[in-house]
């Protein structure tokens, strides 16, 4: 008699569970639904629904969109590597032969210095450790804006609109002879950043990256939403930095170190599936 009532328990537990269940998910779909018995469409409508909830659990932000979320685009998964870390530390600090290799060809120096040791000095002078800032938590909503120099900038007035983001990452001031600043706000791209960048994103093409995609890169792999300001052509279709007074100015193009077309069909493309927002002025 026991057994039984303890069956007949289990029973109505999981006929309640299961009520529960089809309740919050036909719910959850926003639908009507219709008052006569479809037990297949029922099943349809729940796997469906099953779907999109374990896929919003899984979001890696609270965002409306999030750039770490992955399967939404094969072109996205197969060049972002999440596990990069973009910053040199003294933990990271040993390059590995294929990254010194190559950040030896650019230099162009015949006799160069041992680079790893180099970087040892760099740390003596420099704290070695990442701004725990840059550390991103899961679950959060980490907006980041990324201005650059193209002269769509001037007279575009978005000045309060990237001051309300949470970063704001800034390349269009000329770096001058002579910086004051502490030591704890130094923070220096890892070469193998920098290559991975190239061979990934850039696909080899240019000597090496811009600035520009360099910070429109690292801001993948530290925010959730990234708006871009002051890249790309302005209304006219100009390439031009927005202090100069030559709009159809392109000298860039002819040095053969920085790609611009194929830089900016890489920030288009990343627009496109909704990683990036872009803001072209005017």
């Amino acid at each position: 008699m026991v057994t039984v009532r303890k069956r007949t328990l289990k029973v109505l537990t999981l006929l309640v569970l299961f009520i529960f269940l089809t309740s919050f998910f036909l719910n959850y779909s926003h639908t009507t639904v219709a008052t006569t018995w479809f037990p297949k469409q029922m099943v349809v409508e729940l796997s469906e629904n099953f779907k999109k909830f374990m896929k919003y659990a899984h979001r890696p932000c609270t965002c409306a969109r999030c750039i770490g979320q992955q399967k939404v685009s094969p072109w996205f998964d197969e060049r972002f590597n999440r596990s990069m870390q973009p910053l040199l530390t003294a933990q990271n600090a040993l390059l590995e032969e294929d990254t010194y290799g190559w950040w030896l060809r650019l230099q162009r120096e015949k006799q160069p210095n041992n680079l790893n040791d180099t970087i040892k000095e760099l740390f003596q002078v420099v704290p070695g450790n990442v701004d725990p800032l840059l550390e991103k938590k899961s679950g959060g909503c980490r907006r980041c804006a990324v201005v650059g120099n193209s002269g769509n900038l001037r007279e575009s007035w978005y000045g309060a609109q990237i001051d309300g983001h949470d970063f704001v990452l800034s390349t269009y001031v000329p770096v001058p002879a002579k910086i004051k600043v502490k030591k704890n706000k130094i923070l220096i791209y890892h070469p193998a950043f920098i290559k991975y960048v190239f061979d990934n994103w850039l696909q080899g093409h240019g000597r090496y990256p811009s600035t520009g995609i360099l910070s429109v890169i690292f801001s993948l792999h530290i925010c959730d939403e990234v708006d871009l300001y002051g890249f790309g052509a302005d209304s006219k279709g100009n390439w031009h930095h927005y202090w100069e007074n030559n709009p159809s100015a392109g000298a860039f193009r002819k040095t053969g170190v920085h790609d611009g077309d194929f830089e900016s069909n890489v920030t288009a493309t990343l627009a496109s599936i909704n990683k990036i927002r872009i803001f072209k002025g005017r």
